[in-house]
């Protein structure tokens, strides 16, 4: 059976040592960045920095893991955002059925960029930080306990899906059932039989995680100490300056008229 494999990744880099607190602003100063400006030249910036320190922490393999979502969403955003804005400029597209012109098309693809820069913002932050580490760093914002231990179990249900993926597929492949040829088409007709025992068994390993708390008589309502418990370090606070300064920065730029379409 293939496990369910965390999507930290442990090394020893500037990201990974940085406290999880400072690494929620720094994601705060990305999501700001990406979500402010219009035009996707400029949402690209916040994109390809997370996508290079992404790389430079060692994610490229949950990259490859989240590609296909990431490729999907960027697409039906493509297709469907031009609906959502005026017309405008030269027409580059012209058929029976769409026309785009220039607006809609930048339009497009600033709002797909600015989803791919979510979700590789985002999968930057738990491929830096482990569960521990963020549902401390949550706890120490004053954040309920219950919460905190929510959004910890919430992460790991992607390598739950996962590994539970790979397993039912494995199982399937022995049976005569082979989802890796063919086109994209039949690819994807081929994952359907697998949605049922994927979920039935995500919802197992769930179960079971519910009745061992319960065995160890869990409770969210008590006072927890945390090991490993780190402090603040002038990287840190480095950290948390610089990506101050790039909320403002680009609230302003964006006030100011720059990163429009």
């Amino acid at each position: 059976m293939s496990k369910s494999p965390s999507l930290y990744v442990d090394r020893n880099t500037v990201l990974h040592r940085l406290t999880a607190r400072s690494k929620l602003v720094l994601l705060l100063g990305v999501f700001t960045t990406a979500y402010v400006f219009g035009h996707p030249a400029a949402v690209f910036v916040p994109l390809a920095a997370s996508f290079i320190a992404l790389i430079y922490a060692g994610g490229w393999r949950n990259f490859k893991r989240l590609s296909y979502v990431i490729a999907a969403l960027f697409l039906v955003g493509f297709v469907v955002w031009p609906a959502f804005t005026a017309s405008g400029g030269p027409t580059l597209l012209h058929t029976p059925v769409v026309t785009v012109t220039r607006r809609e098309f930048l339009f497009a693809l600033g709002r797909s960029e600015r989803i791919a820069a979510f979700i590789v913002g985002g999968l930057l932050f738990v491929t830096t930080t482990s569960n521990e580490e963020i549902v401390a760093g949550l706890r120490s914002l004053g954040l309920p306990y219950a919460f905190c231990f929510a959004v910890g179990t919430a992460l790991r249900l992607f390598p739950t899906f996962l590994g539970a993926t790979g397993t039912v597929q494995q199982a399937q492949a022995a049976r005569g059932h082979e989802v890796s040829g063919g086109n994209p088409i039949s690819r994807l007709r081929g994952y359907i039989p697998l949605l049922i025992p994927v979920f039935m068994t995500a919802i197992r390993n769930v179960q079971t995680q519910a009745m061992a708390l319960e065995a160890r008589g869990f409770d969210t309502r008590r006072d927890r100490t945390f090991y490993n418990k780190r402090s603040f370090a002038p990287a840190d606070w480095a950290v948390v300056v610089i990506s101050l300064v790039l909320i403002v920065g680009s609230v302003w730029l964006s006030l100011a008229g720059f990163g429009g379409i």
